[in-house]
């Protein structure tokens, strides 16, 4: 009797930055490869201050191997002598390939050098663009599936207490990146106020992380008196913090959309079945879709995306450590109206992805430079908006 010939393995080395965003990216892919190649695992590389449970919660992840960039810097090759070193197929960010010394992470740097030094493809091995291109000699993937992030059931339990029978908003008032690239807390009163006054039986949930914990990031430059001022001065809305991840996460996905300017965690709502609402703001656009609809609140600023640009705009502002122009009191106001436009219209169940897609591209096409933006995995096949 033949016996079952064993999987093949593939290494997808995604160690990069810690912002949780950055470890929802590699999901996608490696159930795109998974969907695409029969009879092969997936195993996976992520940075150790990143989010290893959301990886280890996929199914189609065999492995993760989570590296510290700190035990890099200080014990050298000693630190990833637990990754295997032989493979069928490895395929790496590609950003790897234009990382700046004196700009980029040090530990980062030289983690990538030594993996690269150390890992072995028996078939073959390459890179992978956020777009999902690659060489054409590496594994086949389906562009830009959508993937659903098991839930734990304790956590689900868990979120049920929030049972709010009207509309339910979640919002995160900023991200890592912190006051910079969101808006102050007396705009989001107006922003919260102003959805009241749109949105019949509304509750405002604010969420967050009020401190780092192992080295991963948190709801930067927004201390519980902020949102405790916010809370007060609402009609109902109530304080969701230092729950713990996944408690956050369930409690996300019975929310009706989760509203915040763009952050990485902001990557998770849509892989649990929530809509956001982006304030889009510099230096990033929003490039994380899962088939779920959102709309993105583009600014006016001049600048926007300003992706590595510092001579002018909001890329200098940002780069002298100032408030980018995009989350200026004054630019912001006048964006109200469409923010709650915004959430008016994802409370719309006729406003699908599909529609949602469609206007999204329609306002960069119109507004702003296409060239600057791009999407992760595609749309609909489509990986760069200028074709």
């Amino acid at each position: 009797m033949l016996k079952n010939k064993p999987n093949k393995k593939l290494l997808l080395n995604w160690l990069y930055y810690r912002p949780v965003g950055h470890a929802i990216e590699p999901l996608k892919l490696a159930k795109g490869y998974t969907l695409a190649n029969k009879n092969l695992d997936v195993y996976l590389i992520i940075n150790a201050d990143s989010t290893k449970e959301l990886t280890e919660a996929c199914p189609w992840i065999k492995k993760t191997y989570a590296v510290s960039l700190q035990e890099v810097q200080a014990k050298g090759a000693k630190a990833i002598q637990k990754i295997p070193k032989r493979w069928d197929y490895i395929i790496t960010d590609n950003r790897a390939r234009h990382f700046v010394k004196g700009s980029d992470s040090d530990g980062l740097i030289k983690a990538h050098d030594l993996l690269n030094d150390m890992l072995v493809a028996r078939i073959d091995k390459g890179f992978v663009e956020q777009s999902g291109a690659h060489e054409s000699s590496i594994l086949p993937i389906v562009a830009n599936p959508k993937i659903t992030l098991p839930i734990p059931k304790k956590a689900k339990k868990f979120a049920k207490k929030f049972n709010h029978k009207g509309v339910k908003i979640a919002i995160m008032l900023g991200g890592s990146a912190g006051a910079q690239q969101s808006p102050s807390i007396k705009m989001w009163l107006k922003i919260c106020q102003a959805l009241y006054k749109s949105i019949p039986n509304l509750k405002i949930y604010i969420t967050g992380i009020s401190k780092s914990k192992n080295g991963r990031t948190s709801t930067k430059d927004f201390t519980m008196q902020d949102v405790d001022f916010l809370i007060g001065k609402l009609p109902n809305a109530e304080r969701v913090y230092d729950v713990g991840l996944w408690n956050q996460i369930a409690f996300i996905a019975t929310c009706d959309m989760f509203l915040s300017p763009h952050t990485g965690f902001a990557f998770i709502p849509p892989i649990v079945g929530t809509p956001w609402l982006e304030i889009a703001t510099c230096p990033w656009p929003a490039y994380f879709f899962n088939d779920i609809p959102f709309y993105s609140v583009l600014p006016e600023c001049g600048s926007y995306p300003s992706i590595g640009k510092s001579e002018k705009g909001c890329g200098k502002l940002l780069q002298e450590n100032k408030k980018a122009l995009c989350v200026s009191d004054g630019l912001l106001e006048k964006k109200i109206p469409e923010i709650v436009k915004g959430a008016r219209l994802l409370l719309d169940k006729k406003f699908t992805y599909d529609k949602a897609i469609k206007l999204h591209l329609q306002k960069i096409r119109k507004g702003y430079d296409i060239k600057k933006f791009f999407f992760f995995g595609g749309i609909n096949g489509i990986t760069h908006t200028h074709e």
